[in-house]
Parts: structure tokens; sequence; C-alpha cells
């Protein structure tokens, strides 16, 4: 167990932001090189370790032990972390381990330190195929552009969910749909205020959307519907996949609006789910503004977005079938930029919901792009990966383990559709606040998880 965390504090050492995973990729490499694995690496930065079976284990199916190297780079405001060449700053509080003022990056540090971890092990395990895929965060990207000849096995455990005990056996599929609106511009007249949405929650698109917390890009949406006013400049949200937690827009209008009174506003709405929520309004100043038909198309755009859960389950209780996040809007000379994320149980709802986006998106007159995104992981009924893992957790933790179904994107999705004939699961410790700057995971839980994952392998 003291090995897989010194591992996860040197992968915390070594930036991995989505898009910056070369030099994670490397050390993974070198640290199995060291110990005379086998190792291919490919052009996107993905990573294959061969493990041999252990004696006694030679002629057992291979296991694919599979997590991603990118992490999602959030910060508070205040902080002056650079993502792209700092270490995090790692804390323990309790059980806990954070990083000040960041994301942790145990999404999904941890089944990479899990992975390298067993390399320096004696537990006996069938043959591995550890393998680490780039940009889950940002596309799956990695899961989508690998050669599936890599890989022999058909048993796959995927080590990137969030809650010991539970067993991940489906989730959603997911696409980004984008548009940009053009912009036309005149001299700014008038006063020039900024209407920010801040304190909020925010959280995982998938995995949290069910919480109903508030996104700032739609209160922002709702505030500017309701004023007579000029939009010069919109920014909020980072990342696709978290519900956007501040937004930001400069406006041109004769009649201020009270701060105050927003906030109290949208707290009578969001209040239990997002205590903290605040709505400023500060003077600014601006040289331009957008013409009044842009403006207003970009209004009408940002406020008639549907956000949040679109449809429940009718097969599983309390389970998301289908959701959508605004998850990023920016401004700069020529388009204001709007990404929303899709997600859905269902492909062919996945489809409906991106028809309806693209319609509405174009209604307003804006540029749409639609990304290829990834498809939905159906369950699997009868899974003999899923009794051995199952079996092995009520023996250690003397108790069944849940099986569920999740709402949120996970690659066995693409990769069982690359892979035919694949029976995978996904677990993994606890992890709380994931993408945004409260992440944490247990150290508890890591150790127990750690202690199931040796059980499982010697029992496949």
């Amino acid at each position: 167990m003291k090995n897989v965390m010194k591992i996860f504090e040197q992968l915390a050492a070594i930036p991995h932001g989505s898009g910056n995973t070369k030099a994670i990729s490397d050390f993974c490499v070198a640290y199995a090189q060291k110990r005379g694995f086998e190792t291919e690496q490919d052009a996107l930065n993905n990573v294959l370790i061969r493990v041999p079976a252990s004696a006694g284990y030679e002629e057992h199916p291979t296991v694919i032990l599979q997590g991603h190297l990118d992490m999602v780079c959030e910060k508070e405001p205040t902080s002056k972390h650079d993502f792209e060449k700092d270490p995090l700053q790692l804390r323990r509080e309790g059980d806990w381990l954070m990083a000040t003022d960041t994301t942790l990056g145990g999404d999904d540090g941890i089944a990479i330190a899990y992975g390298l971890a067993l390399l320096d092990e004696k537990t006996p395990h069938p043959a591995l195929e550890l393998f680490f895929t780039v940009d889950e965060e940002t596309g799956m990207d990695g899961a989508i552009g690998f050669d599936p000849v890599w890989l022999t096995g058909r048993r796959l455990l995927n080590l990137d969910s969030e809650e010991e005990g539970q067993l991940i056996v489906s989730a959603a599929g997911g696409r980004n749909v984008i548009g940009r609106l053009p912009l036309k511009w005149e001299p700014c007249t008038g006063a020039v205020y900024e209407i920010k949405v801040d304190g909020l929650q925010g959280g995982h698109s998938g995995a949290e959307i069910h919480q109903g917390r508030a996104n700032a890009n739609i209160i922002l949406g709702k505030i500017l519907s309701g004023l007579n006013c000029r939009i010069i400049e919109i920014n909020g949200g980072t990342k696709a996949n978290a519900i956007t937690r501040t937004a930001a827009a400069l406006v041109a209008m004769e009649t201020p609006v009270d701060g105050g009174d927003l906030t109290a506003l949208f707290r009578r709405e969001y209040g239990e789910r997002d205590p903290e929520l605040i709505v400023t309004v500060t003077t600014a100043t601006s040289l331009k503004m957008l013409e009044a038909e842009t403006s207003a198309k970009a209004i009408s755009l940002l406020s008639s977005l549907p956000d949040g859960v679109q449809a429940w389950s009718t097969e599983i209780e309390g389970l998301v079938e289908t959701s959508l996040n605004c998850g990023i809007v920016t401004t700069d000379e020529e388009f204001l930029t709007v990404l929303t994320s899709l997600r859905s149980m269902k492909n062919s709802e996945r489809d409906d919901l991106n028809d309806k986006i693209v319609a509405l998106m174009e209604r307003s007159g804006a540029i749409v792009e639609t990304e290829a995104g990834y498809p939905a992981w159906e369950y699997k009924a009868d899974s003999p990966l899923q009794k051995v893992v199952c079996n092995c957790y009520q023996k250690m933790a003397k108790k069944e383990m849940q099986v569920i179904a999740l709402h949120a994107g996970l690659e066995c999705g693409l990769l069982s559709e690359k892979l035919p004939g694949l029976d995978c699961v996904s677990m993994g410790p606890d992890m709380k606040d994931i993408h945004t700057p409260r992440e944490r995971i247990s150290v508890s839980s890591v150790e127990r998880t750690w202690e199931l994952l040796k059980e499982i392998l010697k029992n496949l």
C-alpha cells in the first residue's frame, strides 16, 4: 500500500492535464522498463505494459487493467498554480488526501498508481496488460485512437470509479456539440457593468448531474434574458464535463441591476443545493459592444439552452438516462462559442437530444459542430468477471457489492466496441468532488481497494 501512495505522489509531481500527457506517459514506460517489463507507447502517448503470468497461472486468460493518464485541471480563482509546469501541492487532512487549491488527479491517477505498484508485487495473477490511455477527460481520444491489436485480453478491470463498494457495469455514451455565433460590433454607448455568477459547487457533469446543482452559464443566460442590455463579453466554464461554477458577462445598459436582488432570486431556486451562490454587479469600461441584433441572438441562445437532467430511466430507479451540460461559454473578436456536453444511456436518445441542440443553435444563427463522441456501454447480464469481483468483495467486506449503471462516460463503451467479446467492469476507491478544487481521495479506501484488487487477480 505504501508503494501505491508513493507512486501516486510521483505522478502528482508531473503535470498531466488533458493534452499534456507525454511526460507522465514517459514516466510509466521508464518505470516498467527499469523493472524489465515489455512496454509499448503509441503516437498518442497511450501506454501498454505486459506482465507475464505468475507460476501456476500460465493457462489463465489474460486480464487487462485500465485507467487514464490525464486529469481535469481546475483551480480556485485565487490560485497561481500553473498546470503546465507546477507539481500538485498534496496535503493530508485525516483520512483524506487532496491538493491545495486545485484538482487532485485521483481521477484517474490512482488507477495508474495501482497498475505500476503491481509491478513490484508478488501477488499471484494471470498475464496482465496494463493499459493506460490519454485524454479521457476531453473526449476519450486515447481509447478512440489506440490500435486494438495491442490487446489480447478479453477481461478488463477499469479502475476509474469513485465509490468503494460499487461495481459499475454500464455507462452513458456522450457527445459534445459546439455552436459558434458570428459577432458584429459597434461603438459602446451607455454604462458598462460586469455581472458575475459565483460560489457554485460545480462537479462532474455525469456523476453529479442528478443532484440538480446550479450551472453558472445557465443562470447568467437567465439574468441576461431579463435585461435591456448589449453583450460585450461572456466567459464561463473551462471544461465540457464540469458543471460550471463561475461565469461573468460584460454588458452595456442604461439601468443598473442589483446583485443582491439577483442573488436572493436564484438562492430561492438553488439555495439548498448551492447555498453559497452569489451574483455581483460592478462597474466596468469598454469601447465596443455587440450590435443589437447579434446581442439579441446571443442572449436568446444562452437563455434557451436546456440543462441538467433531460430524462430519467424507466428501467433502473434513480438512474439519469439523458442529460445536458452547458460546460463552456466564451467570446472573442469573431464568435460567441457555446460548448455543450450530451450524455445518455441509450445512443438513440443521445442522438435525438443532439438534433434538438443543433436545431436550437442554428435557429440563433450559430455555426454548429458535432463531435463524434463515444458509445454507451451496455449491460452484460451474464458477466463472469462481475461474479468474481462481487464474490471477492463479499468475502473481504462481509457485505454485498452494489452493482450499478453510471450516468457518466467511461472508456469501457469504446473498448467494448473495439474489442469484440470484452467482459468488463469498473471499480475504484472513495473520491469526492472530482473535477473541482475540492477533489479528495480516502487513503483508507485506497488501501482496501488495493487489497481487493489483488484478491480479484488471485481468483481470475
